[in-house]
């Protein structure tokens, strides 16, 4: 699972960038926004997996979390995904990221 922790976060980010970019672009009424959200759509599917992957593997939470955290990730998507990000996933996965200053 240490393998992943970076990734899953990437895949996110760069998901949040194609849905933001996609949003914009379909506002300005540029051609190739279907296809941004498309792929946006595609990088979503694959955090989504990585997530629950980390949830479903982790021994730090009782069955009941791993549930509501399981819907909660399926469901909500972006909104989902900023709360487990920024606010659950330490205690989830148990790793505790260093910010450099």
């Amino acid at each position: 699972m240490n393998k992943l922790f970076l990734q899953t976060k990437q895949a996110f980010l760069f998901s949040l960038a194609f849905y933001i970019f996609s949003l914009l672009f379909l506002l300005l009424k540029i051609g190739f926004a279907p296809i941004l959200l498309s792929i946006a759509m595609l990088v979503s599917l694959i955090w989504v997996v990585l997530v629950l992957l980390e949830i479903i593997k982790s021994t730090r939470i009782s069955d009941g979390e791993r549930l509501l955290l399981v819907l909660f990730v399926i469901v909500g998507n972006i909104i989902a995904g900023i709360v487990y990000f920024y606010f659950v996933r330490e205690r989830v996965t148990g790793y505790k990221v260093i910010k450099k200053k």
